[in-house]
């Protein structure tokens, strides 16, 4: 047996046991300070992300406003963009915006919750009596067509394509029934009355009845204070038409009929309570396409056959007024007074009474009256021109002076028709005589009237008139937009008091929903987006603060000018989504130019979570105003600056256009652009 001995050393165990515990420390030491690390790793990161992302937007940024500002229907761009990581995704409820434009020196006009996609919306004008607020649904956006519902009381319909400031690249894709058809700039179609007319372009048209009938047709682009304007574009029936232009200026006329055409000067007479027609009778052997264009705003009135009526426009654009043009074609003169005091109506050289409630019909023109004569009233008044015993006509309403509301004066028509409003909203009334007469065809959308009579220095309530689509799934809100049920943008025209008008046109606002195309991505915050919105890029990189990397586009000066573009880009159908690399197609499929004219108050108010960040992006150059320094918040001292003003005691998402008081030359168009975004393929 050998003998073994084994001994303990103590020490080396003790200094085992310590390299282990020190190994044990370092490491963790080393992992709180990589914990500690992440963060600014992860920021690092998301600041690569945003950068990146920011510098493929711009890109975007430019070739979308080249595409809106400058491009035709039918133009095309192709923009790629890689995320580093994250995801491109398209919100198409937080975006919108809306522009308010008022028509008289001293007036302002703003709407609150327009977009809220519920029936409830807000006005505000602290400057007199509201009498009305008239709504238009504008069908911006894909896969939006027009929708027309000829009356039931018409056999047929007139439709053409309607000039705007770009025309469709191809055809006019309409559809009636089980029906199609292809239309194209300058045609005229003639469809039944008996079924819905989709359209993939807004139509000019007339509904018919019988062979004779006249209309008041509204301009291609109307003046919005006053409802004249230069051009139009509307489709005439085979047969005789008796064609006048009347205004209170000199005119001169340019027509076409297909290949015919002419131009011609009608110069006004100095004499007082005179005003300006030039007529023109044409025997067509086919319907056809009549264009006019003149060189100052005028009404225009046409008379197929011999007999027809039309309720005539008030100066201030409504139809219940103390102030109009007659024309100067044969036929009689109805005056309807639906005020509880007598009117007395006088022209050059005449004039009758009409007692309250009553409507009084005397020949017209009276005689030796060579033109087209100024009427004047002492009490608001309704005048109809009609010729012959047939006729169909649309009575404007007594509480909004539009052809819709909620209260009406029948007149001498032998037979009434009343159309009530989905949800009671408002009605229309019609009044037809004999067998034949015509309407204006106007869009589902158009023409919703709702009477306010108020006076109120704080925000009014009142509704929108549509279905409420609050609270339902993205997929039937986008339905609604299309059907028509809820509007995705539309226009808002506020009727009030005017010096001694009752119904006058007071300002106009116009509201979009705009989708967001939206690229989102985390660092140790989530929810980070980077977001190309109406034309501005906007991010909430690093802590959720909103913050503006390039603006909207627009243009100012030289002077009290402003003039934007808004590019309304939104997704087709079969657009996809992801985090892979993706190509945008995007096709500009419509460019319209909203108004163009002068105004006297400018606001701008963008929907969702960059409103105020814009609104203060878009003031930055306020800061170099010494009025401003000396006098912050009080417009009305700031006399060396021109640009947007935020107004805090407003809402800082809301900003006015500032120009020292002097009035501003008001343009807006919008463009819509079809995106369609597919992954790439490797």
């Amino acid at each position: 047996m050998i003998p073994c001995s084994h001994q303990r050393d103590d020490e080396a165990v003790s200094a085992a046991v310590a390299t282990v515990l020190l190994f044990g420390g370092v490491v963790s030491i080393i992992s709180i300070m990589l914990l500690s690390l992440m963060p600014v790793i992860q920021e690092l990161e998301g600041s690569l992300k945003r950068n990146d992302m920011q510098a493929q937007m711009e890109i975007l940024r430019h070739e979308v406003t080249l595409l809106s500002e400058t491009g035709m229907p039918g133009d095309s761009s192709q923009v790629e963009l890689i995320p580093v990581d994250g995801e491109l995704n398209w919100d198409r409820l937080r975006g919108g915006m809306w522009y308010s434009a008022s028509w008289y020196e001293g007036d302002q006009f703003r709407i609150k919750d327009a977009l809220d996609l519920d029936r409830d919306i807000e006005i505000r004008h602290p400057d007199g009596m509201i009498q009305a607020v008239c709504f238009d649904d504008l069908r911006l956006g894909p896969d939006r067509p027009f929708i027309f519902t000829p009356n039931n009381l018409t056999d047929s319909v007139l439709v053409t394509p309607k000039h705007g400031l770009s025309i469709p690249l191809g055809p006019v894709e309409i559809e009636q029934g089980d029906k199609e058809y292809m239309l194209s700039i300058g045609e005229v179609l003639r469809l039944n009355s008996d079924e819905k007319i989709y359209s993939s372009h807004d139509l000019s048209g007339v509904q018919l009845k019988g062979d004779t009938g006249s209309i008041l047709v509204e301009p291609t682009k109307p003046n919005p204070s006053s409802g004249k304007g230069q051009n139009w574009a509307i489709p005439i029936s085979a047969g005789v038409t008796e064609i006048e232009v009347f205004a209170d200026d000199d005119l001169l006329v340019q027509w076409a009929i297909g290949e015919i055409y002419g131009e011609e000067l009608a110069i006004q007479s100095a004499s007082v309570g005179v005003a300006n027609s030039w007529k023109k009778s044409v025997n067509l052997s086919e319907d056809s396409l009549l264009e006019i264009v003149t060189d100052a705003d005028a009404h225009l009135l046409i008379t197929t056959g011999d007999s027809g009526a039309s309720y005539l426009m008030g100066e201030e654009g409504n139809f219940l007024s103390k102030r109009f043009i007659a024309p100067h074609s044969s036929g009689n003169l109805s005056v309807s007074n639906p005020s509880s005091d007598a009117a007395t109506i006088t022209w050059k050289n005449g004039g009758i009474s009409v007692p309250a409630n009553q409507t009084i019909s005397v020949e017209w023109p009276p005689i030796n009256a060579e033109n087209s004569l100024m009427l004047e009233s002492s009490q608001n008044v309704l005048i109809q021109w009609s010729k012959g015993e047939h006729s169909l006509s649309v009575i404007p309403s007594i509480d909004t002076g539009q052809v819709t509301g909620s209260s009406f004066m029948p007149d001498n028509s032998e037979q009434f028709v009343v159309s009530n409003s989905k949800f009671s909203d408002y009605k229309s009334m019609y009044g037809m005589n004999g067998e034949s007469g015509s309407l204006n065809l106007e869009d589902d959308g158009a023409d919703r009237c709702i009477a306010i009579n108020k006076t109120a220095s704080g925000w009014i309530s009142t509704t929108l008139p549509w279905e409420s689509m609050n609270g339902l799934p993205e997929g039937e809100i986008i339905a609604s937009w299309r059907d028509g049920s809820h509007p995705a943008s539309m226009s808002i025209t506020l009727i009030g008091e005017k010096n001694d008008a009752s119904h006058a046109n007071l300002a106009t606002a116009w509201a979009f929903h705009t989708s967001r195309l939206t690229y989102e991505f985390d660092t140790s915050v989530t929810g980070l987006e980077v977001a190309w919105s109406g034309g501005a890029i906007v991010t909430n990189h690093p802590e959720l603060e909103p913050a503006i990397l390039n603006g909207p586009p627009e243009r100012q000066g030289p002077g009290p000018r402003f003039s934007a573009t808004i590019p309304s880009m939104h997704p087709t159908q079969t657009s996809t989504t992801g985090g892979g690399a993706m190509t945008l197609d995007i096709e500009l499929s419509m460019r319209e130019s909203i108004v163009s004219t002068k105004v006297y108050d400018l606001r701008r108010a963008w929907v969702g979570p960059y409103g105020d960040a814009i609104a203060a992006y878009s003031s930055t150059t306020l800061e170099t105003s010494e009025d401003w320094i000396l006098y912050p918040g009080n417009t009305e001292l700031l006399q060396d600056y021109v640009g947007w003003v935020p107004v805090p005691s407003y809402g800082p998402s809301e900003a006015i256009w500032h120009a020292a008081g002097e009035p501003i030359q008001f343009n807006l168009q919008i463009s819509t652009l079809d995106v369609e975004m597919t992954e790439v393929s490797s």
